[in-house]
């Protein structure tokens, strides 16, 4: 039993553990769940390349992708939203 859980060194437990902690910084509308996700990406595609699943790296770059479209869209509507100083 040991032996499957250990199988990839940890790496998809790690993985999962920080996929669900960036979904739950998300809910809670902190921006630095789309860091997090990134990093999480990052080993779910060291676990894809551990077991041979092209299929899991590419998901994961896309999902790379969706966390920076993510994080830049958030940061241009917190300036686009900030009052001009001339609007005081």
């Amino acid at each position: 039993m040991w032996e499957v859980i250990v199988k990839y060194y940890c790496i998809d437990w790690i993985g999962l553990l920080l996929t669900a902690t960036a979904i739950y910084l998300l809910g809670k509308k902190r921006k630095a769940g789309f860091s997090l996700g990134v990093v999480a990406n990052i080993v779910w595609i060291v676990f894809g390349i551990l077991a041979h699943s092209l299929a899991t790296v590419f998901a994961c770059v896309i999902l790379i992708i969706l966390n920076v479209k993510g994080w830049w869209n958030w940061t241009t509507e917190e300036t686009s939203n900030k009052p001009d100083a001339g609007d005081a």
